[in-house]
Order: structure tokens, then sequence, then C-alpha cells
């Protein structure tokens, strides 16, 4: 084709008379780092004048860098310079704000965030959850015509593991996303050519008033970074730039997709690696390319009888601890459809084990009211999405503060202590939380069952929920024993993890089942179904919660055995935990 069209112009010229074509040059010389020349009007592809740069005497400029000028173009090569050009940026000696006056009145609040007055914070009908933009100028000793800038904005001195800031051809950008804490920048400038001029480190403290809030374009709204938190121990935080909450994509409070913007800060500036869907369907997820995405689908309500969030969806939250586990999975972002409710469960566990205070655990929560979500999200209402419902819960397992009692729930229904252990290792800097305290916990794969099937979910996925790996249905007849290996003597209580369809305020766990310990009764607590979690969601999809069997007393060390026994109503089992 190229050969055709070359004999084209060739056959042209001889019919038409006319000799090679002329053309008109700029009269301003292009360059690169080696040559300059000065290229056609309309035909950047023929140049005149080429040649490599003949440079002058060094000189001096305000900055204090020393540079050689090509005595033909212009261009200047700078000689080991600090500044790289660049004189005048704009640097602080005071850490800066990324929030807004309103957000700052907000987070300062010196009472408990659960019983904050509810006319304190906004209603969620607009979005205000963006943070504030930090203008940074600076004065550029090249050339300026056809020159880009940008920022580049990094944690780490040596800027590694940095994200970029686009400008344009201005000398002056208004900079985002700046980590709390420490940052590092330098400015960028590049040519035509995608030659980059680039200025020294500078550096940018960020108060450490958590969240860090982002800005991912003006579609996008409700989005931070879950790192930067202290945690109770005092010599430990969480770190930044590894797990974002977000709305959905599309999502029906603002109806607008991701734009472009948005999308270029996801993938570009946060980097992200995984898309963790917690909506029960996929209308709001945003499947980016060269990103893995896990539907671990949660409900809402939807119809169901089951109490809350957390008790209809402990499935769901197994799997999603699990990715959480993959180091190669970060960074993440997690979602559902206004990144409120279910993101808030997630958000709220995670936090919970993690070791940060449960007030803290209440100020990020209702953070989500300077998005735009719609309507007012509160604590302490009873309402359906009101947190405070498997808060209390969680509250009321043993341990000795809000991260072990979490702890303790999540190994209750089934995540494992080494899927914990390994979430700490990737979140905490410095000293991690330690909740060891002998617990135990025996799925119904390694019980001795009787008058009854054991059986298997046969997960193949971490998207399924249906049921728990292995359980067995306590039929009337049935029974259930666990052998626990218990290291140290002291006060236990026995917690199970179980499931059935019927949220009945009539039918009680008591009444389903007995108990013992070596063949002694455990007094099992008074509980309705409904009371207990129970319930479905999704087509009729089993709900499984934990429940309290009982407390066992003072036990010694060593080998006990318990038993159930099942009496009526088919309760499913999943595991039992001493705790």
């Amino acid at each position: 084709m190229k050969k055709n069209k070359i004999i084209a112009v060739v056959s042209l010229f001889v019919l038409s008379g006319c000799g090679p074509q002329e053309y008109t040059y700029l009269s301003k010389f292009k360059y690169n780092d080696e040559c300059h020349w000065r290229p056609a009007v309309g035909h950047p592809e023929e140049k005149k004048d080429y040649g490599y740069h003949d440079f002058g005497d060094v000189e001096t400029n305000t900055a204090g860098a020393q540079y050689q000028k090509c005595i033909v173009c212009g261009y200047k090569k700078y000689i080991d310079s600090e500044s790289g050009g660049f004189s005048q940026v704009t640097q602080f000696a005071q850490p800066i704000d990324i929030h807004t006056d309103y957000q700052k009145r907000f987070l300062s609040y010196s009472g408990d965030y659960d019983k904050m007055p509810t006319n304190t914070y906004p209603d969620g009908s607009q979005n205000i959850s963006d943070p504030v933009f930090t203008r940074i100028a600076w004065k550029y000793d090249l050339h300026s015509e056809d020159l880009t800038y940008s920022i580049s904005i990094s944690q780490n001195q040596d800027m590694t593991n940095s994200f970029t800031i686009m400008g344009d051809n201005k000398q002056e950008i208004n900079a985002y996303n700046f980590f709390l804490g420490d940052n590092y920048y330098r400015i960028n400038a590049t040519d035509p050519f995608g030659n980059t001029n680039s200025s020294k480190v500078y550096k940018l403290t960020v108060d450490n008033v958590f969240p860090r809030n982002l800005y991912i374009g003006p579609t996008m709204t409700n989005c931070r970074d879950t790192g930067g938190r202290e945690i109770l121990n005092g010599n430990g935080y969480i770190r930044q730039g590894l797990l974002y909450r977000t709305c959905g994509n599309n999502f029906s409070q603002i109806g607008k997709k991701i734009d472009s913007l948005g999308k270029e800060i996801m993938t570009e500036q946060l980097n992200v690696k995984t898309e963790l869907n917690l909506h029960n369907n996929y209308t709001y997820n945003f499947n980016f390319e060269n990103t893995v995405l896990y539907d671990t689908l949660m409900d809402y309500a939807d119809g169901s009888p089951s109490r809350h969030h957390f008790s209809r969806n402990t499935e769901s939250v197994k799997n999603v601890f699990e990715i959480l586990a993959k180091e190669e999975c970060y960074p993440i972002y997690y979602h559902c459809r206004i990144g409120t409710d279910r993101t808030g469960l997630v958000a709220i566990l995670l936090n919970g084990v993690l070791g940060v205070e449960l007030n803290d655990i209440y100020q990020d929560y209702l953070f989500s009211n300077f998005g735009q979500i719609g309507s007012k999200r509160k604590i302490g209402t009873n309402e359906a999405d009101d947190i405070s419902n498997y808060v209390n819960e969680i509250q009321r397992m043993p341990g000795k503060n809000f991260g072990q009692k979490t702890y303790n729930a999540l190994l209750t229904i089934g995540v494992p202590k080494q899927t914990i252990d390994k979430i700490l290792d990737i979140y905490i800097e410095g000293e991690k939380p330690n909740y060891e305290n002998d617990q135990i916990v025996v799925t119904a794969d390694k019980m001795d069952i009787k008058n009854s099937a054991l059986k298997s979910s046969s997960k193949a996925k971490l998207t399924e929920r249906d049921n728990p790996a292995y359980y067995t249905t306590l039929s009337s007849g049935a029974s259930a024993t666990a052998k626990v290996n218990v290291d140290t003597a002291g006060f236990r209580y026995a917690y199970i993890y179980v499931g059935n369809n019927d949220a009945s305020d009539s039918k009680r766990i008591e009444s389903s089942i007995t108990a013992s310990i070596d063949g002694i009764s455990i007094d099992i607590p008074s509980i309705t179904f409904k009371a207990a979690g129970m319930g479905y969601c999704s087509g009729n999809r089993t709900n499984y919660y934990f429940v309290k069997l009982g407390d066992l007393g003072n036990i010694s060390a060593g080998e006990h055995t318990i038993t159930i026994n099942g009496v009526a109503n088919n309760l499913i089992l999943g595991n039992i935990a001493v705790l």
C-alpha cells in the first residue's frame, strides 16, 4: 500500500510537469536532548536545519542551577542541577489540612459519636465528602511552549510507589489525594517528544486527622482510604494505600458512571488491582481493565426476615476476609451501591479486628453522610440499616476490647486464625494487636456426627455463599460431638455457628437442642430463632449466625468433650467455638 502511494505521487509530478513539493518551515526550532530542527508547516515529518546541539559556555540561572545553552536553538542542558530548572516552587512549613471546615468540625467532636446529635452532621443529600485541593506553583527556566506539567507524589523520599497528577501548560496544579502524614513531591515538565525534566524532591506534611478522604472525579462520592488510623495499643497504625471504600458505579443518587478522570485516578493514581462488589447484583460494578473482580454478593434486606447486615451475610464476610488475606490482590477497592451499609459492615469488622477504637469506627461510619448517599445514616435508631443491631451483639462476645470481641466473632463464623493473622501482617505497621486467648474452633468435619449426614458446600470460588464449607443438620435424635483441647485452665464460653430459614418469634434455640460438656449439661440461654439471626435471603438462601451455647465455667487444661443433641426444628450446625 505504501509503495503504491509513492508511485502515484511520482506519476502525478511527471504528468503535471511539477518538480518536488516545496514546504514552508517554522522559524522556531523544535528539539530533544540531542538534536534540533525546524519542521514544515502541516508536515512535521519534514525537517530542515537538522543538527546536533552546539552548546555554549556554562551559565547560572536565578535558582542557582548551572546550564549550557545551544547557540542555535536555545535548548538548555542542566549540569548536575538539583533544582532541574525549577524555581519558586511552593513549599509548606506547616502541616496542611485536607478537610473542609465542615468536615473538621465533625472530626473534632470530643464526645461519643454514637450519641452525637444528628443535626450536627450532614444528611447525605449532597456530595461534600471530597478533600480540599492544595495549590502548588513554580517557575520553570526553560522554554515553556509545548510543555506539559505534572506532579508526582509519594510517601517515600526516594519517590518509589509514587502517583502522578497531570496538569496542562500552566505552571501550577491543584493537587489532591495526599497521604496523611509525610508526603514527598516533585514537579515534572514534559515536552512533545516525551522528554521529562524533574525538580528536586520537596516535602509536605498533612495533619494526621483521619480519614484520608479521596477525590475520584466529579461523579464519585463517599470515597476514602481505610488506612491512616492509629490502633488501640498506640504502637501501631494501619497502612495507607491498600484498601479503598467507594460508592458503586452509576449509583442512583447521582446516576452517573465514573468519568475518564475518575477512572484514571483509580487505575493510575490508586493503582487498584482488585474490585470487591458487595452489592447483591452486578449493577454497580466498574470492571476496570487489568483488575480482578470478586462478586462477594451481600444482601441488604429484600424482604428477608433476617435481623441485620451481619446475620444475613456471614458467608460473604468469610469470602471477603479470605480475599483480604491475599497480598497479590492489593491495592483493593470495595463497594456496594452507595458505599455505606454493606461496605460499612466490612469496614466495621475489619477496623475492629485491626484494633481501631469503637468510637473511631463510629466516626468513620457517620462520615459517609458527607457523601451523596440519599439519606442520613444514624446510630442507635434500631432501623433496618442501623449498625447498632450487630455492633451490640459483637460487644456481648467475650474479650477485653472491641478488637478481641470482633476477632472472636469472626472465628466463630469460621474465619480461620491464619487468615486474620495474615490480614494483621498486611495492614499493621508497628506492633500488632494480640488476641490469642486459647480460642478453639471445631468445624463440622472434625466432629463425630451420629444420625445425620455431614455435608459439604464444595465451594470452588470465593464468591459462593450458600453454606459453610461443612455442616450437619441436628434433627431430632441426631448429635454432634467435638473434642476440644484446652491449653490453660480458666473460665470459658461456648458458641455455635448455626442456621435455619425460619425466623420464628416462637421457636427457640434451647427447645431445639441440648448440650453437655464432659457429660455435664450446659444451660443454654433462652433465645428465639428471630433473635438468634435465623432467616433467609436471596431466594431462600439460609442465614448462619453465631449464637451463645452457654457458659462452660472454669474448666481445666486438657481434652474436653462437647456434645450437642438435636431435639426439634432441624438447626444446621457449622462450627462449635470455645472462647
